[in-house]
Protein backbone atom coordinates (compact mmCIF):
# COMPACT_ATOMS: atom_id res chain seq x y z
CA UNK A 1 0.00 0.00 0.00
CA UNK A 2 2.95 2.33 0.49
CA UNK A 3 2.97 3.81 -3.02
CA UNK A 4 -0.67 4.83 -2.48
CA UNK A 5 -0.34 6.27 1.03
CA UNK A 6 -0.19 9.92 0.00
CA UNK A 7 -3.03 9.63 -2.49
CA UNK A 8 -5.21 7.80 0.00
CA UNK A 9 -4.48 10.49 2.60
CA UNK A 10 -5.68 13.13 0.14
CA UNK A 11 -8.88 11.15 -0.44
CA UNK A 12 -9.33 10.73 3.33
CA UNK A 13 -9.03 14.50 3.73
CA UNK A 14 -11.73 15.08 1.13
CA UNK A 15 -13.93 12.53 2.89
CA UNK A 16 -13.36 14.32 6.23
CA UNK A 17 -14.32 17.65 4.64
CA UNK A 18 -17.39 16.00 3.15
CA UNK A 19 -18.47 14.62 6.52
CA UNK A 20 -18.18 18.12 7.99
CA UNK A 21 -20.43 19.54 5.24
CA UNK A 22 -22.78 16.53 4.97
CA UNK A 23 -22.82 14.76 8.37
CA UNK A 24 -25.59 12.30 7.49
CA UNK A 25 -23.51 10.14 5.10
CA UNK A 26 -25.76 11.17 2.26
CA UNK A 27 -23.23 9.86 -0.29
CA UNK A 28 -24.37 6.34 0.62
CA UNK A 29 -27.90 7.14 -0.55
CA UNK A 30 -26.69 8.16 -4.02
CA UNK A 31 -26.33 5.72 -6.88
CA UNK A 32 -23.10 4.37 -8.34
CA UNK A 33 -24.00 6.19 -11.55
CA UNK A 34 -24.37 9.49 -9.69
CA UNK A 35 -20.86 9.25 -8.27
CA UNK A 36 -19.41 8.27 -11.64
CA UNK A 37 -21.12 11.27 -13.22
CA UNK A 38 -19.71 13.60 -10.55
CA UNK A 39 -16.23 12.08 -11.10
CA UNK A 40 -16.56 12.73 -14.84
CA UNK A 41 -17.55 16.33 -14.12
CA UNK A 42 -14.45 16.82 -11.97
CA UNK A 43 -12.25 15.30 -14.69
CA UNK A 44 -13.81 17.63 -17.26
CA UNK A 45 -13.10 20.64 -15.04
CA UNK A 46 -9.53 19.41 -14.51
CA UNK A 47 -8.99 19.16 -18.27
CA UNK A 48 -10.46 22.64 -18.71
CA UNK A 49 -7.90 24.01 -16.27
CA UNK A 50 -10.36 25.08 -13.55
CA UNK A 51 -8.43 25.33 -10.29
CA UNK A 52 -10.93 26.17 -7.56
CA UNK A 53 -10.75 22.59 -6.25
CA UNK A 54 -8.39 19.65 -6.50
CA UNK A 55 -10.50 18.03 -9.22
CA UNK A 56 -8.29 14.97 -9.62
CA UNK A 57 -8.63 14.20 -5.91
CA UNK A 58 -12.38 14.82 -5.96
CA UNK A 59 -12.78 12.55 -9.00
CA UNK A 60 -10.79 9.81 -7.28
CA UNK A 61 -12.93 10.19 -4.16
CA UNK A 62 -16.15 9.91 -6.17
CA UNK A 63 -14.84 6.80 -7.92
CA UNK A 64 -13.97 5.26 -4.56
CA UNK A 65 -17.50 6.03 -3.38
CA UNK A 66 -18.93 4.35 -6.49
CA UNK A 67 -16.69 1.31 -6.04
CA UNK A 68 -17.63 1.04 -2.37
CA UNK A 69 -21.34 1.21 -3.14
CA UNK A 70 -20.96 -1.43 -5.84
CA UNK A 71 -19.12 -3.75 -3.47
CA UNK A 72 -21.55 -3.37 -0.56
CA UNK A 73 -24.35 -3.58 -3.08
Amino acid sequence: MQPFDQGLQVIAGIMRDGVAKHPNNEWVRRSVEYHISRAEEHLHLLREGEQLEDHLAHAATRLLMALTLREIG
